[in-house]
């Protein structure tokens, strides 16, 4: 009888000591973790990235014979350093700078830019020219139709708290569609878009999802407006009748 209880007893007592071991490694992991997120003092970085939505080509036999050049997007942001896309708030109100990983936002725009229209079926010059949207310094070599534009705001706030995390992104742009031969602006269409998320994990993978979110947004809205295939389409026409002229 002395021998079961003894044995029970062990039994017991290698339960609770297995238990004790376990917290005390989860108490650590915790503790680890919270340590290592609030000894960060380095600035985060996002990955600049867009994903076209699947679309069929709107360009038809007029306007793929024009040659579209996009110039490269005009940083215009009101900030100290173009590097800077956000930041990132602790709940002791500490600022962390967030980064991008590799393309500036202007290269990141010209980017995007230059792949829709070619999505969409058009004919994308291989040049990226700086260009600073006057009408009087459009270069003849240009092809037929100049793109280009300004960013306004592009920018990313996340507001590390508990328990939820919010993350705010905002991109503005002006874009300008110019007839190179006529030396003249075209079409002026200005975008925003500024998406935002409540999620319980704070990662820079969630960054990097809403701030491509915003320029996405931003992006699909220039050329979801009809006047923008509109104006392409009456250059091509007046393209056609000089050229049977």
């Amino acid at each position: 009888m002395q021998t079961m209880r003894d044995s029970v007893k062990f039994i017991y007592e290698k339960r609770e000591a297995v238990t004790t071991t376990i917290s005390q490694l989860l108490l650590i992991s915790c503790l680890v973790m919270f340590l290592g997120a609030c000894a960060r003092q380095g600035p985060y970085s996002v990955d600049l990235l867009y994903i076209s939505p699947e679309k069929t080509s709107v360009a038809d036999k007029k306007t793929k014979s024009l040659l579209i050049t996009v110039a490269q997007f005009n940083d215009v942001r009101t900030v100290d350093d173009k590097r800077v896309i956000g930041k990132v708030v602790k709940s002791d109100g500490t600022k962390i700078l967030i980064l991008p990983k590799q393309r500036m936002p202007a290269d990141a725009v010209t980017r995007v830019v230059r792949h829709y229209l070619n999505s969409e079926g058009y004919h994308v010059s291989s040049r990226t020219p700086d260009w600073n949207l006057s009408d009087d310094t459009i270069e003849s070599g240009w092809g037929t139709i100049i793109v280009g534009g300004n960013i306004h705001e592009f920018e990313l706030i996340c507001l590390k708290e508990m328990p939820i995390r919010k993350y705010k992104a905002r991109v503005k742009l002006s874009v300008v569609f110019s007839d190179v031969a006529k030396k003249k602006m075209k079409f002026k269409v200005n975008v925003e878009s500024s998406p935002s998320l409540e999620h319980i994990r704070f990662t820079e993978g969630k960054m990097t999802e809403v701030i491509n979110d915003a320029l996405a947004a931003a992006i699909n809205r220039i050329f979801e407006n009809r006047e923008v295939h509109q104006k392409i389409k009456e250059i091509a026409e007046e393209k056609s009748d000089l050229e049977k002229k």
